[in-house]
């Protein structure tokens, strides 16, 4: 485990699949300017809310909801508490 941004995260990479990143993090209270990337983002909210906005969608993600973001998509992720 890695605290980049002093948060605890993890991630996973597989030389066989560039295309796709795991990452995960616990009790993350970061907020995320818009930004992409070249890899598919597969996200599980397990605890807290968040606001997410994607491809000029709102997302409002709680606990046992999923978003799937599409490479290079333009996206931001905002927890709403503490």
């Amino acid at each position: 485990m890695n605290h980049t941004r002093d948060i605890p995260q993890t991630f996973w990479r597989d030389d066989r699949l560039p295309w796709l990143e795991l990452r995960s993090t616990w009790r993350s209270r970061q907020a995320y300017k818009r930004h992409s990337h070249p890899q598919l983002s597969v996200g599980a909210i397990i605890e807290g809310e968040t606001r997410s906005l994607c491809n000029g969608e709102e997302y409002l993600l709680q606990p046992g909801d999923l978003i799937v973001i599409p490479p290079h998509a333009p996206h931001s992720c905002n927890p709403l508490h503490d």
